[in-house]
Formats: structure tokens, C-alpha cells, sequence
């Protein structure tokens, strides 16, 4: 059976990383590129376009396409685009299947397996749906990892024995998360965790529109601007990004920071939560480590500095260093002999209990959550808490399991219930059962739920496995069907494809005497794809890349 490869499934971008005699090394595709843009569109034929050509598509043509559909996982609200409607899961599934391809092509070898990471604070629906794209993109999932603990496992690998506790601000395209470890002797320990599943990059670029002054402008059009502005600012204090038809955009450093503010604070009381769930102070920290392309921003950095009182460490590069973890963990769970023997450990990210009620002063009041394991509780564990039926002679009760950290179970997610029947009569002045009701839950995702009567032994159970995903296997029979019946654009086209559409989305932003330079060399283009002439193709291609690139096609 062919190792296993690591994979950073992000909102922005996926990245595979693979496991060599030299240590981990992210994989390339044909032309060098290591980022594939987690971006699925339609080209006007109906073809399907993932990656790069996908996301050139959406830059003049975005009802034709999606993005930022991690957001979604654990839904079932659909994604239209085109004339398509799939599921955040089937999108997640196609840029699986196309990270597959491309790290076959890349190893020379079959991939069939991988250990895939997520948030650290994706709840179970969310880790499930993850499995499924995994599932419908033929690929079996080794392990899910926590994407801090990835990139703490990329710092931890090469001095594992040193003793140190770590930090990682992981802010990638469209969630944050913040994780608190300890390394020593061998051994990763996650202290505690927390983030948002809403908050990333993506944010950052949406408040940036708002501040541009770009009136009349395509938001397409405008997105791409702030996107070349923002990483512009994280190294400069001005960009001037051309806007088509001979405007500019002109944005400084100051509205970047502005733009970042309200989200920084939600960063930094999410720092701060988790540092006091870990009862630990800035100064107990000894390094911090940024994850995340959009931790390269200033105004995140700032914040690190001023919070910590040093600068943040980036020895690895943000972008990679969670895929890098990724195929550490695959190289320990095949054993590889490049990687010595690291021991992780994780935590809950949500805390898991069930629905009770409670008695008021004239009725019973329910729907209440009452948490069995809390957040960032150790895993493995197991845990008992003892509760009591509600009436005397009560001959059946449901257990509902929940996860979240509301009082009210309105607010939380329910996870599967199950019911208790042909209670005995309780002895005693109440008549009331005492029922034990056991947690169990597993460092991959496994969760057993079971519920023992104490004065019979009598016992049911539910078991909740986050690895067996949410679909039924006539709707994952269903799903792939749907997804095998898309005419997928030929893998070997796809660089003229990505060429075609990027030529489109510049010109559309160019003026009158812009269109006309660009007009031959794109016709010449476009007719040589038409007539299939691989010399034509090549020629054509090589004129419209010239042009393009020529700084006076602004």
C-alpha cells in the first residue's frame, strides 16, 4: 500500500506535502506551482475548471464559479453557479481529487491515502464532511490533525527534545484558530484551543473593498485589486493597482490597518481566551509561531508583538507549514523512516453533553445543556456524570447529545439521540432512577455515548464516528455519480485554459486602447485553441504571455 501524503485542504488554497529521506517537502505540479487555488468554476462550454483556471474564471466571470466554500462544510445548503448546484462537500471533494492528481503526477506514484488537516475549531459536522469530500475524491483518510498542531509538529520535528511551550496563530483565507502546546521528550501535548470558523483572510479583503474608492468598478474586478493592494501593504506603506479602463486604486498602509482592526480585536480575545483556559500568561509562552498566508499581515503581526512582548517566529513559511505537519503525521502512521517517533496529543475543541431539564418553581424547564467532556479536555478520555430521571415512575427518557458551549441546546449542534426504554420502578421516598451516563471519546474522532441504569447495570449506548462521515451510502453512491457525470476540463489543456482566462480577466479591466493591444494576440490565441494546432497553440501562447506581461497593458 503506497505511503500516505499530507494535505492542507484550505479555504484560499491546497497544499500536498510528502515525505522524503530529507524530511517533509511540499509537491509541485508540471509547472512548478505548489499552491492549487481551492476554487471550482464553469467555463462557457460547461467544462468544469478547478484551481487556477477556475479562480482566473472568477476574476470576470464570478457567478460562474465558487470559493470560500470550507465556510460551508457541515452544511447542506447547496452552492449554485452556472447551471450547478453541489454541496460545500462535493466543491471540498473536487479540489481533493484534483490535489490527488496533481500529487500523483508530482511523486510519480499512486496516492490513496492521507492525512488531512482541519481547523482546530471545526466542530464534529464539519470534520465529518471533511471525510466525506475525502471519501468521494477516492482517498482514505489516515487522520484528520488539528492545523495548529501541524504546524507546531513542522517547528517540533527538527528539536523535539527541547522543552519548550509554543503558541500558534494560525489565520488562513477564511478561519482563524489559536492553539497553546507543549513539546518535550518526544512529545507534542496540545494544552488548549479555540478560533473561529468565520474569520480569515477573506474578511480582510471584503473590508478593504468597502474602503476603496472605486465607484462604477466590477466587484470582481475590485476584489482582485484589494487582493494585489493587501499583499502589496504587508510589505510596503502604498500600492497603486490599476482598476481597468486607465483608473488606479490607491490604498496606503493606514487603511489596511483600519480595515484589519475590528478583526484583530477578535483575534486577540481569542488569544487571550485561550491563554486563560491554559492559566497561562503572555510571558509563560516561549515562542509564537504565525501559520496562515494572512498572518503575513502587519497589523497581526503588531499585534503579536505588543501582546508577547517579541516578534512572532517564521522560520517556516506560513503557507506550507501546515501541510508540512500534515506529512510529518502521515510519515509517523506508515512508520516512515525519515521521521523519529513523536507522540501527539490533542483536545477537544467544543465541549460534548447532553439535553436535560430542571425543575423551576411551578413547572419543568428543558432544552438546558449540561456538558459531560468541556473544551480542551485531553484525548483520549472517558468521563461519567450521573443524572436522574425527572418524575417518579418515569418509564423511558431520550439522551440527545450535544456539542457546543451555549446553556440552551437551541444554540448547540445535536449529534444523535437515543432512548432508554422499560425503565424499573426506582426504590426509594422519590421514585426517582439514577442513570450513569459515560462519554468516551478517541484521538480520531470516534465518540461513544452510553447511559447505564445503577441499579440494574442495564445499559444502552450511540456511538458518533466523526471517520464515518454524515452521508448515507445511497447518497454518497448519489454524490459521486453527480460529480463523475461533470465533463472535468483535460488535465493536459489546462495551462492554455488558465493563459485563456487570465487574458479575459485583464481584459476586461483594460480601456479602449488597452483592449486593442490585447485584442490580436488574444483572437490569435483563441483561434489556434480552436483549430487544435499544437504549434499554433504554442506560438499564440507565447505572444499573449508577452503582451501580458508588458507593464504598459495596465
Amino acid at each position: 500500500m503506497s505511503a500516505p501524503v499530507g494535505i492542507d485542504l484550505g479555504t484560499t488554497h491546497t497544499v500536498v506535502a510528502a515525505l522524503d529521506a530529507d524530511g517533509p517537502r511540499v509537491v509541485h505540479d508540471d509547472a512548478g506551482e505548489i499552491f492549487l487555488p481551492s476554487v471550482v468554476a464553469v467555463a462557457e462550454d460547461g467544462t468544469l475548471l478547478v484551481g487556477e483556471a477556475a479562480r482566473a474564471r472568477l476574476d470576470h466571470a464570478p457567478e460562474y464559479g465558487a470559493r470560500c466554500f470550507k465556510r460551508d462544510m457541515g452544511s447542506d445548503a447547496p452552492v449554485a453557479f452556472g447551471e450547478l448546484r453541489l454541496s460545500a462537500t462535493e466543491l471540498s471533494a473536487l479540489v481533493l481529487r484534483e490535489a490527488r492528481v496533481r500529487a500523483e503526477r508530482g511523486l510519480g506514484r499512486r496516492v490513496e491515502r492521507a492525512v488531512i488537516t482541519v481547523p482546530a475549531y471545526f466542530g464534529e459536522p464539519q470534520r465529518a464532511a471533511t471525510l466525506e469530500a475525502a471519501r468521494l475524491a477516492g482517498l482514505e483518510v489516515v487522520r484528520m490533525v488539528n492545523e495548529p498542531t501541524a504546524a507546531a509538529m513542522a517547528y517540533g520535528l527538527a528539536d523535539a527534545d527541547r522543552e519548550r511551550r509554543l503558541l500558534v496563530v494560525d489565520l488562513g483565507g477564511g478561519t482563524f484558530d489559536v492553539t497553546v502546546l507543549e513539546v518535550f521528550e518526544g512529545i507534542v501535548e496540545v494544552i488548549a484551543t479555540g478560533g473561529d470558523s468565520r474569520l480569515g483572510g477573506e474578511d480582510i479583503t471584503t473590508a478593504l473593498m468597502a474602503r476603496a474608492q472605486a465607484d462604477g468598478v466590477a466587484p470582481a474586478v475590485l476584489r482582485a485589486a484589494c487582493e494585489d493592494a493587501k499583499r502589496i501593504l504587508s510589505t510596503s506603506h502604498g500600492a497603486l493597482v490599476p482598476l481597468g479602463g486607465g483608473r488606479r486604486l490607491s490604498l496606503t498602509r493606514s487603511d489596511l490597518d483600519a480595515a484589519c482592526a475590528p478583526f484583530v480585536a477578535r483575534i486577540r480575545q481569542r488569544v487571550v481566551d485561550v491563554l486563560r483556559d491554559a492559566t497561562l500568561a503572555p510571558a509563560d509562552v516561549d515562542e509564537v509561531i504565525l501559520a496562515g498566508g494572512a498572518t503575513r499581515t502587519p497589523a497581526v503581526i503588531d499585534l503579536v508583538e505588543r501582546l508577547f512582548g517579541r516578534a512572532p517566529t517564521r522560520r517556516l513559511d506560513p503557507d506550507r507549514v501546515v501541510a508540512l505537519g500534515a506529512a510529518i503525521q502521515a510519515g509517523l502512521a506508515s512508520r516512515h523512516a525519515a521521521v523519529r517517533e513523536l507522540v501527539v496529543t490533542d483536545v477537544l475543541s467544543h465541549s460534548l453533553g447532553v439535553e436535560t431539564a430542571r425543575e423551576g418553581s411551578r413547572d419543568v424547564l428543558d432544552g438546558y445543556f449540561t456538558p459531560v467532556l468541556h473544551r480542551n479536555t485531553t484525548l483520549p478520555v472517558r468521563r461519567v456524570e450521573r443524572f436522574w430521571t425527572m418524575h417518579p415512575r418515569q418509564s423511558r427518557l431520550v439522551i440527545a447529545v450535544y456539542e457546543g458551549e451555549h446553556r440552551y441546546v437551541r444554540h448547540n449542534r445535536c449529534l444523535g439521540r437515543f432512548e432508554v426504554v422499560d425503565l424499573p420502578s426506582a426504590e426509594g421516598e422519590d421514585g426517582r432512577l439514577a442513570l450513569d451516563v459515560a462519554f468516551t471519546h478517541t484521538l480520531d474522532g470516534l465518540l461513544e455515548v452510553e447511559a447505564r441504569i445503577v441499579a440494574t447495570g442495564e445499559a444502552r449506548a450511540i456511538v458518533i464516528d466523526a471517520r464515518a462521515g454524515h452521508m448515507t451510502p445511497a447518497q454518497r453512491a448519489a454524490a459521486l455519480r453527480r460529480l463523475d457525470d461533470l465533463k472535468v476540463h483535460p488535465r493536459d489543456l489546462l495551462p492554455n485554459r488558465v493563459l485563456l482566462e487570465q487574458a479575459l480577466a485583464r481584459h476586461a479591466r483594460l480601456d479602449a486602447a488597452g483592449r486593442r493591444s490585447l485584442d490580436g494576440p488574444l483572437t490569435a490565441f483563441e483561434d489556434a485553441l480552436a483549430r487544435e494546432q499544437p504549434e499554433a497553440i504554442r506560438a499564440a501562447a507565447a505572444q499573449l504571455e508577452h503582451v501580458l506581461r508588458d507593464g504598459r497593458l495596465a
